[in-house]
């Protein structure tokens, strides 16, 4: 979910909070597409290695592959390390009922816009 999308339903929101968070939607999409360009070039590099007949040749292949997987999971991590951190600020603040309403909240909106499109 995005973390604008819940943060604008905090009860009082500054609209510096809302923009802080719409960078970190900015940022995590970018990531997202980072992980996917990564995760399309790993599915043609395995089915380069299970094409290949040279096992000789494949250790560079493997290496890359291995490394790709490796640069995915960091951007997992931090994907959830900017939501943890937006979320651990917001507490701050924010009960964590009125978190988890606001969330409910976005969630409903965005359930709505789904089920009319």
């Amino acid at each position: 979910m995005s973390v604008a999308a819940w943060a604008s339903h905090l009860p009082e929101v500054h609209p510096f909070l809302v923009e802080m968070a719409q960078t970190i939607d900015r940022t995590i999409a970018r990531f997202q597409g980072r992980i996917g360009i990564l995760q399309a070039e790993l599915a043609r590099l395995r089915a380069a290695l299970a094409a290949s007949p040279d096992p000789s040749g494949n250790r560079t292949q493997c290496a890359k592959v291995a490394a790709y997987q490796q640069e995915i999971i960091e951007y997992q991590a931090t994907i959830s390390q900017c939501r943890e951190h937006f979320e651990a600020q917001v507490a701050k603040r924010w009960t964590a009922a009125e978190i988890a309403h606001a969330k409910s909240r976005a969630e409903g909106l965005f359930g709505e816009l789904a089920a009319t499109a």
